[in-house]
């Protein structure tokens, strides 16, 4: 389809979008009026009617455009996002002048689709500049003083008439700033001034671009049937593409079109990327003794000793020593143990033989180093006699730091209670002793 009839087009999908709402006024008081009161409702509706379709006859629809055009402006960096009211300067930049530099800018875009801004009204008109045919677009040939696209629709005078408004569209305005507008003191050289006061102006075209490809990487059918062949573990001949912790920014609230015609498109909606510095992780070590190994321990339980600790303090104020209160206490030092098998299936990573030094033949290493080549540690690990050892040792460690934290909050429990206690710390060492057996 030729520009031409692109223009033709658009006009009359215009004219039906208004059509609309009078054809169901009709029908619906065809059902709710009396004859005669819908034979005038008629006469009248038919007026109105031909009213709109002269309207919307191609010349007079141009013309009352190109009158409208100056009420827009075409831009790729956009004020407006910053705040909805600013009635600064925009810019619609070359890119064909820019070089592509180290960061990531407008510059890299191979085709920049241009934005909007303006009276929210006139946005039809920005959509007719827009209209394209084999890359050429209506603007373009405006900008080229080019009315071929437009000469069937009138005369000589009328094509310079909408050559004229539609070139206001184009024109490039003084540049000026708002109170509404962000601006920065940018440090230079030049000991006159000091400075240079600059003003941001967010990429909106570049910020489509970026949208539009997010979007396609997540939502399109392709993207579908690729992630939809990957749960099935099928073959693909694409491969999907993630963008992880994204985050929307929002501009315009329920009106977006009162942005830009791109944000409106956009529902109002930017694509964020996590810019985040990265989270520094401490490299993994191995304990260089026994001793440090339950070190590494006690650190790993310190907030579940905490919250033990605290449990066991608000029973002993209320003077609770119920089955609920013994059962709690019996989870939480349950899953002290869980944090002890966390901590040795980590150990197991390292290299076979790293404990042999710091550990020797003991039962700590029996646990964390069980590939280590060496017959006389072999032995003594079949022996199994080092899993109630570590048992042992693991009971006398909690017991030490829940009684060494209850010191500390001043904690006082009857024997009664203290022996109990003792009673499911040694119970949980059994079953400790019970899994390290099964283990070997």
């Amino acid at each position: 389809m030729e520009l031409t009839e692109k223009i033709r087009q658009y006009i009359e999908d215009r004219c039906t979008a208004k059509l609309e709402p009078l054809e169901k006024e009709l029908a619906k008081a065809e059902k709710e009026k009396t004859a005669d009161e819908f034979a005038e409702f008629r006469l009248d509706w038919h007026q109105r009617k031909q009213e709109l379709l002269d309207k919307f006859k191609p010349a007079t629809w141009l013309s009352d455009a190109a009158s409208r055009a100056k009420q827009i402006s075409l831009v790729s960096h956009a004020l407006k996002y910053t705040h909805s009211d600013a009635k600064g300067t925009s810019l619609l930049a070359d890119i064909t002048v820019w070089a592509a530099g180290r960061v990531l800018s407008s510059a890299d875009l191979t085709a920049m689709k241009a934005d909007v801004v303006g009276n929210a009204a006139a946005l039809d008109v920005a959509n007719l500049l827009l209209l394209e045919h084999e890359g050429v677009r209506l603007l373009d040939q405006v900008a080229a003083n080019d009315t071929s696209a437009l000469a069937e629709f009138g005369t000589a005078d009328q094509q310079a008439e909408w050559q004229a408004g539609f070139k206001e569209a184009l024109k490039v305005k003084e540049p000026s700033s708002h109170t509404l507008a962000k601006q920065l003191y940018f440090p230079v050289a030049d000991e006159e001034t000091g400075y240079h006061l600059l003003a941001p102006l967010a990429a909106s075209s570049f910020n489509h671009a970026v949208f539009q490809r997010v979007q396609h990487s997540r939502f399109s059918e392709h993207a579908k049937e690729a992630r939809d062949a990957r749960r099935k573990g099928h073959f693909w001949q694409v491969g999907t593409r993630d963008y992880l912790n994204l985050a929307i920014q929002t501009f315009g609230g329920t009106k977006p079109q009162n942005i830009s015609l791109l944000n409106s498109q956009r529902g109002g909606r930017a694509y964020l990327f996590n810019a985040q510095p990265p989270v520094w992780k401490s490299r993994s070590k191995p304990p260089k003794s026994v001793d440090a190994f339950w070190s590494g321990y006690r650190w790993r339980i310190r907030k579940q000793l905490d919250e033990l600790t605290g449990f066991l303090e608000w029973a002993n104020q209320h003077e609770l020593n119920n089955r609920h209160i013994r059962n709690k206490r019996g989870e939480m030092v349950a899953a002290m143990v869980d944090e002890l098998h966390q901590y040795a299936a980590q150990l197991r990573l390292f290299p076979a033989g790293w404990a042999a030094e710091p550990m020797g033949n003991g039962p700590e290493a029996c646990w964390v180093d069980p590939a280590r080549d060496d017959k006389d540690f072999q032995y003594e690990r079949e022996g199994k006699a080092w899993c109630k050892q570590l048992a042992l040792n693991f009971g006398r460690v909690l017991a030490k730091s829940i009684d060494q934290k209850g010191k500390r909050a001043k904690l006082s429990m009857s024997d009664a209670e203290t022996a109990h206690f003792k009673q499911q710390i040694q119970r949980q060492a059994y079953l400790l002793m019970v899994d390290l057996e099964e283990l070997v």
